[in-house]
């Protein structure tokens, strides 16, 4: 995935690792498997929300990879 080479942040790496591994997860689940805070795995969830390379399932908390998982280059990446 080229759009994982240029995620900045480790966890968001681990994230995108995480879910390529098992599908699909909720991030209360991705949080207690990778030992994040909560908070943290909810951040990192929105933001790759929004650059396009997860989303969350219809009618479910639960986040899955989405199919066309690219880094849109128009947002500054943040630091």
């Amino acid at each position: 995935m080229q759009a994982f080479d240029r995620l900045d942040s480790d966890t968001s790496k681990l994230v995108v690792l995480y879910l390529q591994r098992v599908g699909d997860a909720t991030p209360d689940r991705i949080a207690d498997r990778l030992r994040l805070p909560l908070l943290t795995v909810l951040a990192t969830v929105r933001y790759l929300a929004e650059e396009g390379l997860v989303r969350r399932l219809d009618g479910s908390d639960r986040v899955v990879l989405a199919e066309d998982a690219r880094v849109r280059r128009d947002r500054p990446r943040p630091a």
